[in-house]
Formats: structure tokens, C-alpha cells, sequence
């Protein structure tokens, strides 16, 4: 895997690498990257990243210019909004710079935005702050690991969900 400079986490939204899984998975779960880059029309940066972010999740394993989609990576092309959701939920503790932002705010419970990313800072190379800021943000609150208030510019510990009755 390519190490990323410029930020600790590869340029690659959660819709990105979604989308990608759902292009991989209706090509029988495995494809050329050199297939995915005509067929997604991608430059090749873009989707090595959006790759690199797939396989930090464990979605994707990439193999002699092959990408096949994990155990894993077909169970979440399967699932539906909260079930991918509840998947990178659980996966994403483990993937930093969520994993450090994390404890973070298990420690807190809440955090200005500016004291979070110094936090990160102190941690990882943060070169392009707004490209950082957009895909951590997308990220966190896609898997609900917190809430973020642009207006205040704090991050929140979620409410937990109350028990479903059945």
C-alpha cells in the first residue's frame, strides 16, 4: 500500500469506495484495475486512492493487478444503508486517525474542532487541512463514531440508541 503524505488516511470518501465496491462485486467480486479505470473513467491517482482506502478497511485485497473484494467487502456491497453503516462501525476503530480521534473523545466526550485537529496533528503529517478535514468528517459521522456541529465546531460523543423493542 502506498503511504499517503499529504494525509494520514488516502483522498477517498466513503461514496467513492461504496461506489467502487458495488462496480467490483457486479464483476463477479474481482476486476482489473486497469478494467476499473476505464470503466469508472477515474484518473489513475484518484482510484489507487480510493483502492488504498478500500483495503485500509479491509474491503479489498489487490493482487498482481487485481482487485477482488474481501469476505468482508462482499458483505457490505450486499447490506443495506444501516448495515454498512453497522459494518464500518465496527471496523473503523481500528483504522487510524479515527482510531486516535476515538479515544479522543471517549476522554472528552466532546472537543472543538481546533483542539481535535491540533490533537491529530501532534500524531500525523496533516498537509492539506480541508481535504483532511472533509474526508474525517465524512468518514466519523458516516459510521456515527461522532457527531459534529459545523456551526459550534465541536465534535460530540453520539447519543447511544435507545433499545429496540420487537
Amino acid at each position: 500500500m502506498v503511504k499517503h503524505k499529504m494525509m494520514p488516511i488516502p483522498h477517498a470518501s466513503i461514496g467513492e469506495v461504496l461506489g467502487l465496491l458495488e462496480v467490483i462485486y457486479s464483476y463477479g467480486s474481482q476486476a482489473k484495475i486497469s478494467f476499473l479505470n476505464e470503466e469508472l473513467r477515474l484518473p489513475i491517482d484518484q482510484l489507487g486512492d480510493i483502492l488504498d482506502m478500500a483495503e485500509l478497511f479491509d474491503l479489498v485485497k489487490i493482487k498482481e493487478g487485481v482487485a477482488s473484494l474481501t469476505i468482508y467487502g462482499e458483505a457490505l456491497s450486499l447490506g443495506t444503508i444501516d448495515d454498512k453503516k453497522r459494518m464500518l462501525r465496527r471496523k473503523i476503530p481500528s483504522v487510524e486517525p479515527f482510531k486516535t480521534a476515538i479515544t479522543i473523545m471517549k476522554k472528552k466526550g466532546q472537543i472543538k474542532e481546533a483542539e481535535m485537529f491540533s490533537k491529530l496533528k501532534e500524531k500525523f503529517t496533516i498537509e492539506d487541512k480541508t481535504a483532511f478535514h472533509k474526508l474525517f468528517i465524512g468518514w466519523g459521522t458516516y459510521t456515527d463514531i461522532f457527531e459534529y456541529d459545523g456551526e459550534e465546531g465541536l465534535f460530540k460523543t453520539p447519543e447511544p440508541e435507545p433499545p429496540k423493542n420487537i
